[in-house]
């Protein structure tokens, strides 16, 4: 195997291994939090804690769902690009093996 088709082999693993990092570095949805016996509630339903949701810890939450998550473009971004650069190495390794 040629030295360049090493290089790429070694940058496309570690263009992997941040793409998966970078998923795993998304910070998560925020928790809800229960409104008081009398407050004033979302309407939406706490499963885990059995209680209802506050309206800023609703918004929070909706908030949270519908932005774009940086670090999960990123990642995709990250391991497309790895995946292309191995892909670039097995065949730069298949050709200076077939030139030889």
């Amino acid at each position: 195997m040629s030295p360049k088709a090493r290089n790429l082999l070694v940058v496309g693993a570690v263009l992997i291994l941040l793409g998966v990092l970078a998923f795993a570095l998304q910070p998560g949805e925020p928790k809800a939090v229960c409104t008081s016996e009398n407050g004033p509630t979302s309407g939406f339903v706490d499963a885990e804690q059995d209680c209802p949701i506050s309206q800023e810890s609703w918004n929070e939450i909706a908030d949270y769902r519908s932005s774009p998550k940086p670090f999960r473009i990123a990642g995709l971004v990250l391991v497309v690009a790895g995946v292309g650069t191995l892909v670039a190495a097995g065949l730069s390794a298949r050709r200076s093996r077939t030139t030889e």
